[in-house]
């Protein structure tokens, strides 16, 4: 579920293969280690079941076998396992996730639409704008049908309507967006109609 998330984020935006295979790469120490441990569960639970149902665990205990002679390969395994869990989920799993979320900042640092979708209000991170676009050029930049709702001011709500824009990174972390053709609309927050 979560690969075909990361699919659909993914596709159709401009990034090259190897990219798009880092990041279903770097998504895997997260899915191992949800399920490793239920894995191991199932197949404990599902092997001893299917022993009781042939009567296998009878014919085990009356040919001599104990309990705890049964349960040793089981013990082993577990323990070995629990060692293994804890160092991936203590040494890889952090570095897995710090590297997949730079990737995710240099993806949007190349393309500053990558979190952007289409006909919906989108929320600007760490502001109070919101920016709806009837179309995206993920690979250009470019937006069609573009509204911003500013939300910022106290006293006043502005939406700036334009035909058309572009989008890029400006010095660190500030996007520029240049608009055509277009016009702002400034009104009281108390009367908004």
């Amino acid at each position: 579920n979560q690969v075909a998330r990361r699919f659909e984020q993914l596709a159709g935006k401009g990034l090259e293969w190897t990219v798009i295979a880092e990041v279903f790469a770097l998504c895997l120490p997260f899915i191992l280690a949800l399920t490793l441990p239920m894995a191991v569960l199932v197949a404990v639970l599902f092997g001893f079941s299917n022993l009781a149902a042939d009567n296998e665990i009878t014919a085990m205990r009356a040919s001599g076998v104990s309990v705890p002679q049964l349960l040793r390969p089981v013990l082993v395994w577990a323990i070995l396992m629990a060692v293994f869990t804890f160092a991936f989920v203590d040494q890889v799993l952090p570095k897995s996730n710090a590297r997949l979320r730079t990737l995710f900042f240099d993806i949007a640092r190349k393309s500053p639409t990558f979190e952007l979708h289409e006909q919906v209000i989108n929320s600007i991170p760490s502001s109070q704008y919101f920016l709806r676009a009837g179309s995206i050029d993920q690979i250009r930049g470019r937006l069609r049908d573009v509204a911003i709702y500013d939300l910022s001011g106290q006293w006043s709500r502005r939406i700036i309507y334009a035909d058309s824009g572009s989008m890029a990174v400006a010095g660190g972390a500030d996007l520029k967006l240049s608009l055509f053709s277009g016009s702002v609309h400034e009104f009281p927050a108390a009367d908004p109609s």
